[in-house]
């Protein structure tokens, strides 16, 4: 098991505008998990295992498990990062990691590899759950007891050996027929791409490892892949990018088609942006596939333009210079005062210098896209954002904003202590 060594991140937390944005946004998410959330919404209780009961409005899982888990990373990031403030969230520190470790641990728990209650595992999206899940029990390590680390373990093992049977996916083949149509494989591809890069990192010495990080990488690529890429001789890790493909998951130049329309949110929702954090929190370089694609992807968001009749009025940018609002050419399903997913893309793009170099930097929409997060939850006191589906009708709304503004706020901390080494190394 690598360990993370807290003791050599010594430098002080960075003290800029967007910083202080980031940090007041999750410190909100943080209050509202802890409180309202925590007690009202979901009244967690533990039953007779001595683990919280994770009820849920619903029998699928992602409801019951995902968002405990984005709850709880959020929390871990604030509490290790020394940003977490009880002045905020009206809750102690000490309590605050034993709810943390409680959420963690009961997920874990509940797992198929580790009980026969309420399991789950090797489901659609679960090891997008197992990630948060394990990343953040990973963080809080030193105070998990000796079950929980077995468990956490025994868990993220399970989803890494589960995606290695596991085909990975794509929306159009080589010859450009869809296979899923209008469904772009980008978001689970990223997500089983984290991890197993988690459990690659977390468990360097495991027998899988090497067949982890290969798989890992086999994602990343065909996430972000474009038609363009079928021809595409650059090497990632040995091998030629064409030769890692078998089709493509967005179009030329950097557009993604999700729940049949142009999408912007999926765009933002799907780039391996938590990779640098992962890697550099144990000092060992990020695959250059973690990055391949993202200025492209990006730079649609800035530079593609839709014109009207064809899209929808306005027409233009999906970003809009001097504009809190993204233009969404197709409409969205979701809604349109969904700002999170945009803020960790920019803050990502900024840090690891891969806006392009363009007029109008990461940082300049980051601080765009953070502001109106911060109007939204001014109207609440008890640290929640969205004032209902209208807003955003994805029921984990809330923890959505524990995960995206968490992994906004690590890259900026981990920049200011480790900053991020890429290398295209060779796989063993």
């Amino acid at each position: 098991m690598q360990r993370i060594e807290w003791n050599t991140f010594k430098k002080p937390a960075p003290d800029d505008s967007v910083s202080h944005m980031v940090k007041s946004i999750l410190l909100n998410a943080n209050k509202y998990a802890l409180g309202a959330w925590y007690d009202l919404d979901r009244k967690y209780k533990a039953d007779s295992s001595g683990y919280l009961d994770l009820k849920s409005v619903s029998t699928d899982n992602e409801y019951r498990y995902r968002l405990p888990a984005g709850m709880a990373f959020g929390l871990a990031i604030s509490i290790k990062t020394g940003i977490y403030d009880p002045s905020v969230t009206g809750v102690g520190t000490q309590e605050a990691k034993v709810k943390t470790v409680q959420l963690l641990s009961s997920v874990a728990y509940d797992h198929i590899s580790n009980s026969t209650r309420k399991t789950w595992g090797g489901d659609w999206q679960a090891a997008h759950w197992a990630y948060y899940s394990g990343y953040a029990a990973w963080l809080l390590w030193e105070d998990l007891d000796l079950l929980s680390k077995q468990n956490i373990q025994r868990m993220i093992i399970s989803e890494a050996d589960h995606l290695l049977t596991r085909p990975v996916l794509y929306y159009k083949d080589i010859q450009g027929k869809s296979i899923f149509p209008g469904d772009s494989k980008i978001e689970e591809n990223n997500w089983n791409a984290e991890l197993l890069y988690l459990a690659a990192v977390m468990m360097p010495d495991h027998k899988s490892q090497s067949k982890w990080m290969q798989k890992a990488i086999s994602y990343m690529i065909s996430a972000v892949a474009m038609p363009s890429d079928l021809a595409n001789e650059k090497v990632l890790h040995g091998k030629e990018v064409k030769l890692w493909l078998n089709g493509y998951n967005v179009e030329d130049p950097g557009i993604v088609v999700n729940h049949h329309i142009i999408h912007p949110l999926y765009n933002a929702l799907s780039s391996v942006v938590n990779a640098p954090i992962v890697f550099s929190l144990v000092n060992k370089p990020t695959p250059e596939a973690a990055r391949f694609n993202f200025d492209k992807i990006y730079n649609s968001l800035i530079n593609t333009r839709f014109d009207v009749p064809k899209y929808e009025q306005p027409g233009g940018t999906m970003y809009i210079p001097g504009s809190q609002e993204v233009y969404y050419p197709q409409g969205s399903d979701w809604g349109k005062q969904i700002f999170d997913s945009y803020a960790n893309m920019d803050i990502a793009a900024w840090k690891y210098g891969l806006d392009g170099g363009q007029v109008y930097n990461g940082r300049y929409w980051a601080t765009l896209h953070l502001l109106p997060i911060m109007v939204q939850q001014r109207r609440f006191d008890d640290g929640h954002t969205y004032s209902g589906k209208e807003e955003n009708s994805y029921y984990g709304r809330e923890a959505a904003i524990s995960t995206r503004m968490a992994s906004a706020w690590m890259t900026i901390w981990m920049q200011s202590q480790r900053p991020a080494k890429y290398q295209n190394f060779l796989l063993k």
